[in-house]
C-alpha cells in the first residue's frame, strides 16, 4: 500500500498532534474545522487505520498515527530544507 499524501494533509497531522484538536489545527491551516475533518478521515481511509483516538479533552496520537506524525514532521522539515537549498542556489549562495 502507498500511503501519498499532501503536503497539506502531512501539515494537518502534525498541527493536530501539537494543537490536540482538529478546530485548533484547523485555525492554524486557515482552513474550515469541516475541511480539516474531512482531510484527516481521508488520511486515516488512506492509511487504513485512525491516526488519533477523539477524547473528551482533546486528540491523542495511536501507534499508527504516532508512526505519521513522526514521518510527516521528517518531510516537512525536508520540504523546507529543499526550498532554502533551491532558493540559495538561485540567490548564487551555494551550489
Amino acid at each position: 500500500m502507498a500511503l501519498t499524501l499532501k503536503p497539506a494533509q502531512l501539515r494537518l497531522i502534525v498541527e493536530i498532534a501539537d494543537q490536540g484538536q482538529v478546530q485548533l489545527a484547523a485555525d492554524a491551516m486557515a482552513i474550515t474545522q469541516p475541511a480539516a475533518s474531512r482531510m484527516l478521515a481521508e488520511v486515516e481511509r488512506m492509511a487504513g487505520a485512525a491516526l488519533f483516538l477523539r477524547q473528551p479533552k482533546g486528540m491523542e496520537p495511536t501507534e499508527a498515527g504516532a508512526v505519521v506524525i513522526r514521518r510527516a514532521r521528517a518531510i516537512l522539515r525536508e520540504m523546507r530544507s529543499m526550498a532554502a537549498e533551491v532558493q540559495a542556489v538561485e540567490g548564487g549562495l551555494g551550489g
